[in-house]
């Protein structure tokens, strides 16, 4: 008896420390707040979440919210309200609106008059696992201003679990908001298993406790206040530096894999029609390389990404029937993906579908079915990875678009699989090539060539721009890149390389004229040194925005690693004297290298130079960015380098 006491008192041990902000205490704390207490914040809040399910994983979520004004821009963040909900999977009742003003009175909102439901899809950043009967009740509050506190409370009712008899939630510590108090309480039945798995777990004020009740477990963590995390552009994933709590009542990756492969299994069988396709697609291929790529464009090409919902066991995850999609040439990720898998495996060749979490790695001692995406796999001989293809990228030559590297994907297999990582493309694959030739004739003025050609993640957004560009804004493209090369540059001709050919990369080439385009100064000539403008290349300029800011908080984060590599030929009607070429600048800094070479001719009119630059890594920590940003500052000396004579 005195041993079960024990348990009984450790497992309470918190719970006095564990409890939930109400009502009074809530405005107690939050009415006296400013934002000279807190100057990094808009908004300051209070939250309660309370979750209880069954056996099945099913039950409700009450989330309780009071949230100040501190600044103007918190007027804008507080006055619009959102509450999301999938009406297959749970229904959401909106119990409390309200508004406490700066003086103590309180105005009601009606929930009913001031919100409106709105598909999930209008949102696109929501989610690329589409549902049609996702919704968002979205509305306006009247008349918010500093100082008012607007108090939510809302329950979501969960009828069917989106992985039957699976439940996760995630307990943020580190917030992208400022929040002063934080109670989160979850009551279960005791003989359900919940995995609690602390992630980056640092000193921060959080307290836990589990006590029994009833044959239930109930599990109460509160968070005080941590200082919240300030947005940089580019910073590294939540994920990988914030302290977040994760729960799950899954035990293992392999469990998500396996229940993925069954959810699918049934939806790929094939009829005649499929098979009579694939068999005109492969009639005349010489090996499988050939079948995946007609397979795979047919499918990206030929199949609309078009959400037609009506799945009745899972959906969002679950996709039609193969035949469905072949005949209606329609479907969303779940669809195409499922699609090709079933054309693939009936070509003879392995495939299997994948669950991916685009945008965003998942935590690896934390299995959850958290993906919002689907695309497919292929096996060569050996039964290994050969290629991962999205068919959903239907402008892309490609078969996987470089900007889904490194995100965390699960292939579905009958035996299950575990959690990986796309790997990252060396950076000679997102390559840009550029070659410049000039003449200069006697009087100084300059004729011109440039060709550009793209591969990897650059060809991937090159070929998608033209595709939906007319001819006009694809010579538009051309004259601002030549504006780069010399601002009194004028485009005199121009070819683009057929975007629709995915046989071959995509290729640019401009012709153009340069009035005076050698300086003078006295007896000195300056000829301006084009091959090292980097910023001729948009990949080059895009990646490397990532160092404009003056210092950083958080670990940071290029795209993808890219090279550039520019050559230029100048032709001089006229021999320079004394001339003097830029300075060799080499580089090989944490993932960062530069390398350059120039050669003059021994009569002195002709100048051969190429600068190759690539960034081989992409995850970089806080502390590498000032010494980065001092080392990488000799690149922006590059834009403005010349080859200096005498008359």
């Amino acid at each position: 008896m005195r041993f079960k006491l024990l348990i009984i008192f450790v497992l309470s041990a918190g719970w006095l420390f564990a409890q939930k902000t109400d009502y009074n205490t809530a405005l107690k704390l939050l009415q006296p707040i400013t934002a000279k207490d807190y100057p990094e914040s808009a908004t300051i809040s209070i939250e309660n979440k309370e979750v209880t399910i069954d056996k099945h994983c099913l039950g409700t979520e009450i989330d309780e919210s009071y949230e100040k004004v501190l600044t103007e821009q918190g007027k804008d963040q507080v006055n619009q309200v959102y509450f999301g909900y999938d009406s297959n999977y749970d229904t959401i009742e909106i119990s409390l609106i309200e508004i406490i003003k700066k003086n103590g009175k309180v105005v009601k909102i009606d929930p009913d008059k001031i919100l409106k439901k709105v598909s999930q899809s209008a949102f696109s950043s929501y989610s690329n696992i589409y549902t049609e009967t996702g919704w968002i009740l979205t509305g306006s509050l009247p008349d918010i201003e500093i100082g008012d506190i607007v108090h939510q409370i809302s329950k979501d009712i969960t009828h069917k679990a989106r992985m039957k008899d699976n439940f996760s939630d995630e307990i943020d510590v580190d917030n992208y908001s400022t929040v002063l108090k934080t109670f989160y309480q979850l009551t279960a039945p005791k003989d359900l298993k919940i995995n609690i798995i602390p992630i980056n777990k640092k000193e921060a004020p959080v307290k836990s406790a589990i006590a029994e009740n009833d044959g239930k477990k109930v599990y109460t963590w509160t968070v005080d206040y941590v200082p919240h995390i300030i947005y940089e552009p580019n910073m590294d994933n939540y994920n990988s530096f914030a302290y977040h709590i994760m729960l799950t009542t899954t035990d293992t990756w392999e469990d998500i894999s396996k229940w993925y492969y069954g959810l699918v299994k049934d939806h790929l069988k094939t009829n005649q029609d499929i098979k009579d396709k694939v068999a005109e697609l492969t009639k005349d291929c010489k090996n499988d390389e050939e079948k995946i790529k007609n397979i795979f464009y047919w499918a990206a090409q030929k199949i609309r990404y078009l959400g037609v919902d009506k799945e009745k066991g899972r959906p969002g995850f679950e996709p039609h029937d193969v035949t469905y999609t072949f005949e209606t040439r329609g479907g969303v990720c779940r669809d195409k993906a499922a699609l090709i898998v079933a054309m693939l495996r009936e070509a003879g060749i392995p495939s299997d579908p994948i669950l991916i979490s685009v945008g965003n790695k998942l935590d690896y001692d934390a299995p959850v079915m958290w993906f919002n995406h689907a695309i497919a796999v292929v096996y060569d001989k050996t039964g290994k990875p050969l290629h991962i293809l999205d068919p959903t990228n239907e402008t892309s030559k490609d078969y996987f678009p470089q900007y889904e590297e490194d995100c965390s994907y699960i292939i579905a297999r009958e035996k299950g699989a575990v959690l990986q990582v796309v790997p990252i493309s060396p950076a000679e694959r997102n390559n840009t090539t550029i070659n410049i030739d000039i003449s200069v004739d006697a009087q100084n003025n300059a004729t011109g060539n440039i060709t550009i050609k793209y591969s990897g993640l650059a060809d991937t957004y090159v070929r998608g721009q033209l595709m939906r560009s007319s001819p006009n804004k694809r010579k538009e493209m051309l004259q601002q890149t030549i504006a780069k090369i010399h601002p009194a540059a004028v485009l005199n001709d121009f070819t683009i390389s057929d975007p629709e050919n995915k046989d071959e990369n995509i290729s640019m080439t401009a012709k153009f004229t340069i009035p005076e385009y050698i300086e003078k100064d006295g007896n000195f000539l300056y000829v301006p040194f084009e091959a090292s403008k980097l910023s001729i290349s948009f990949i080059y300029n895009w990646e490397m925005g990532v160092f404009k800011l003056s210092e950083r908080t958080y670990p940071f984060k290029l795209s993808n690693t890219f090279s550039v590599d520019i050559s230029e030929k100048l032709n001089l009607a006229n021999p320079l004297k004394d001339v003097s070429v830029p300075k060799k600048i080499d580089m090989n800094y944490k993932g960062f290298v530069l390398t350059n070479e120039t050669k003059l001719s021994d009569d002195k009119k002709q100048l051969n130079a190429k600068i190759s630059f690539k960034a081989e890594k992409i995850h970089f920590a806080k502390t590498d960015y000032k010494d980065l940003k001092q080392k990488l500052s000799q690149l922006e000396k590059l834009q403005k380098l010349y080859i200096i004579g005498k008359i």
